[in-house]
């Protein structure tokens, strides 16, 4: 899993989130041993139900240190981790970690980014940790991560270095479209393969218009042809997918020919084929697999558990 190796019993990793969180043991050389997943409780539990939550989450597992990113460093989690502002490195990430006691266990959180340009302010949390586990594998990386989500990130790395990011809320404007204004009448989601999106999204990318233009139209077709919902469901996710990808690109980040996407299987496989449409090739990574090697690696850099580099 990692290069390196730490004199240590082992490690517990946390990717601890607003509504789950999931955990694992690593063995000394970062394999894992075991995962286990759980409510996460930001936003409502106090200090000490964070304490009895992980206690719980990590019931027979060994007396060893641990570090987790996400949510629980916010000011709603168990203990917040101050964001660092742009340009960051991993050697920045290390020193901005958070270090605290618990029951004699060494705990660390993550801290996130934040990006303030002129009047335009923008925050990470979470994010970064995959950012973290890329890097690891490509330490030298210039160019553009496309970070696929309920909030996109679009981060512009430098020989290894968070110089720029800006979050797009895509997936929450999907979310409130299709469940919260007239529109939710018109769409339905069965299931199954995208096949709409792949044939809409070519023809958007050959003649694009406003989406503001778009959206009312989807109801009216509906009204008056009464065509199919799963498609019309379809239909808002290419529009808004390609209005992300054109407004990223407006707003000064470059994309080189082959796209690296950071995030779930689903989400970067739609945005791979938005892209195809523009006539890019794209790189998948699945996020959640960067958080565990990047977490072994902050720990490893921090002394957290001591070791030396094989």
């Amino acid at each position: 899993m990692n290069e390196n190796h730490c004199t240590t019993k082992g490690l517990i990793v946390l990717d601890w989130g607003t509504t789950n969180v999931r955990l694992a043991l690593l063995s000394f050389d970062g394999s894992v041993v075991e995962e286990r997943r759980g409510p996460s409780g930001v936003g409502t539990f106090s200090r000490e139900q964070f304490e009895a939550h992980f206690d719980e989450l990590t019931n027979g597992w060994p007396q060893v240190p641990a570090i987790a990113a996400g949510m629980v460093g916010s000011r709603q989690g168990w203990r917040e981790a101050k964001y660092l502002p742009c340009p960051v490195s991993t050697t920045d990430l290390v020193q901005g970690l958070q270090h605290f006691t618990h029951k004699g266990r060494p705990v660390t959180i993550v801290p996130g980014l934040t990006l303030v340009d002129g009047e335009r302010f923008d925050v990470m949390r979470g994010e970064e940790s995959q950012i973290a586990g890329y890097l690891t594998q490509n330490p030298e990386f210039t160019g553009t991560l496309l970070m696929p989500g309920t909030h996109s990130k679009w981060v512009e790395i430098d020989g290894g270095t968070v110089v720029n990011f800006h979050t797009y809320m895509t997936g929450e404007v999907f979310e409130a479209l299709s469940d919260h204004t007239i529109l939710r009448h018109s769409l339905s989601n069965p299931g199954g393969e995208p096949n709409h999106f792949y044939s809409k999204i070519d023809k958007l990318a050959r003649s694009p218009g406003s989406i503001e233009g778009a959206l009312f139209g989807l109801r009216a077709r509906h009204l008056l042809t009464g065509c199919n919902t799963n498609e019309l469901h379809q239909e808002l996710s290419a529009l808004l997918i390609l209005s992300e990808l054109n407004a990223g690109q407006k707003d000064g980040f470059q994309l080189s020919d082959t796209v690296v996407l950071i995030g779930s299987e689903s989400l970067t496989g739609l945005y791979r084929r938005a892209l195809k449409a523009l006539g890019k090739e794209a790189t998948c990574i699945r996020g959640t697999g960067l958080v565990w090697p990047a977490l072994f690696e902050l720990a490893c850099k921090s002394k957290m558990i001591t070791g030396t580099q094989a």
